[in-house]
Parts: C-alpha cells; sequence; structure tokens
C-alpha cells in the first residue's frame, strides 16, 4: 500500500511539473493581445483568411522574454560565435476568427519549429529571415525559412491549409545549392502531398557568363504515406522529409 501511494505520488508530481513548465493559453478572446502570456512577446502578426470564410484569422509569432536567455551562441559551422544570442524560445498560434468577432485558437507550434537565434547558429538550422517570411495566401499559411552558408545555402517553403479541423501540410519545396569553383548549381525539390508528386528542377549556370542558365526538370509519382501537421512540427521534419521522401528516391532522376 505504502508502495503504490509513493507511486502515485511521483507520478503526480511529474504531472504537476510538466504542467507547470507548460504556458497556458486562452481558446478564445477578443483581441489578439489576450493570447500573449506574460513574460512573452509579439514578433510577428500576419492577417488574412484562412478558413474561407471571407474573415480575417490571425498567425501569431511569439517569443519568450527573458533576459537569463541570453548568452553566447557558440557556432556550429564556420561563423564566428554571437556574444549576446537570444534562447529565449518561439511558439506560432493560429486564431481564426468568427462571426461574432471572436478569436479562436485552433492551433499553436511550441515544438521548436521556429529556432532562436541562438539554437539556430549552434545546430546550423534555417531561421526565418524576417517578418515576410510568414504569409497568408489563398487561404493557406505560407512559411519560408533560410540557411546561408559561405558559398551556398538553403531554403524551404512549407504550405499548410486548413483541412479536417488542423492545418496540413500539403507542400513543401527545399532548394539547397552554391558555387562550386566557376560553376552555379542549384537543386529545387518540390513536395506535393495531395497529388504525390515529387517534382526536381535543377538549375546549373557559370559564375560571370551571359549564358542562359541550363534549367532541368523531372517529375516522379511517389508513396507519400504520412500526414504531417503544423502542431507537431519542429526544426527537424524537413530533414526527416527529405531523407523519408526526397534522397531515398534520388534515383528516379537518374534515368
Amino acid at each position: 500500500m505504502k508502495k503504490r501511494f509513493l507511486v502515485l505520488s511521483f507520478l503526480l508530481f511529474i504531472i504537476c511539473s510538466f504542467n507547470l513548465s507548460a504556458e497556458n493559453f486562452q481558446q478564445k478572446a477578443n483581441k489578439v493581445e489576450d493570447f500573449i502570456p506574460k513574460g512573452w512577446k509579439s514578433i510577428i502578426v500576419k492577417k488574412g483568411d484562412l478558413n474561407k470564410d471571407k474573415i480575417d484569422d490571425v498567425v501569431l509569432l511569439i517569443q519568450k522574454n527573458d533576459p537569463k536567455n541570453f548568452r553566447k551562441a557558440e557556432s556550429g559551422y564556420m561563423y564566428i560565435p554571437i556574444e549576446n544570442a537570444n534562447f529565449n524560445p518561439i511558439i506560432m498560434l493560429v486564431l481564426l476568427k468568427d462571426k461574432d468577432s471572436q478569436y479562436n485558437l485552433v492551433a499553436k507550434n511550441e515544438k521548436g519549429f521556429f529556432p532562436s537565434e541562438g539554437k539556430a547558429h549552434e545546430e546550423v538550422l534555417e531561421t526565418i529571415p524576417d517578418s515576410d517570411s510568414i504569409t497568408i495566401k489563398n487561404n493557406t499559411l505560407r512559411i519560408y525559412t533560410y540557411f546561408e552558408a559561405i558559398r551556398g545555402g538553403s531554403s524551404s517553403t512549407y504550405i499548410f491549409r486548413y483541412q479536417n479541423n488542423k492545418f496540413e501540410l500539403i507542400g513543401l519545396e527545399i532548394t539547397e545549392g552554391g558555387t562550386y569553383g566557376d560553376d552555379m548549381e542549384f537543386n529545387t525539390y518540390s513536395l506535393n502531398f495531395s497529388t504525390k508528386k515529387l517534382i526536381k528542377t535543377k538549375e546549373t549556370s557559370k559564375l560571370g557568363s551571359d549564358e542562359k542558365s541550363k534549367i532541368d526538370k523531372k517529375e516522379k509519382t511517389i508513396n507519400i504515406n504520412q500526414n504531417y501537421i503544423l502542431e507537431n512540427m519542429t526544426e527537424r521534419t524537413a530533414s526527416e522529409i527529405f531523407d523519408k521522401y526526397i534522397y531515398k528516391n534520388s534515383s528516379i532522376f537518374l534515368t
């Protein structure tokens, strides 16, 4: 009996500790500001219709504002360290506005999909370059991330659509490449989760040349057996998708 009590007490402690570490967000409010917890700040606000009701909804990117989370960020690549980097976590909230002018929290991402400045610098991750990297177009949420290397870089564009009461990933475009001697080469992989189509576009050119770039495009239908939703995305999801659906199917573009 005593052993069972100790086990239950330990489990209760774990649950309580978890709840204390998580932020509690309102589910409904009249103002966007009401969704921002104390000690956090808004860094990006975007408006647009996400659920085809002709009412502007809101995508809100917020970041914790804790001075203790500023420290030196060591370089995970070839850049110099950042002396006072921001390691505060970033969360995305998606608010749908109803006909009564109330905002409803329908989705949030607090799993590291948007890495902080410090974490991105140390772990060599793509980040959002500016406020224009989040857009609402054709009732879809679009997110652009980018990583700049010395002689190249990579970028990812995510397209989410509100369906089945959640924001599902319906498109992903990954571009990578750079300069190799006098040659420039960029490969873009466009993955459509609705049509199961994978398109590879290879663009090559010569540095300092007036000749037009050579563009080679190939398209294949592939087997996509997993759904991705906004709430479960992490900073590593794009790499996982690349390995699962693009890298493993790279041989189809050699024919």
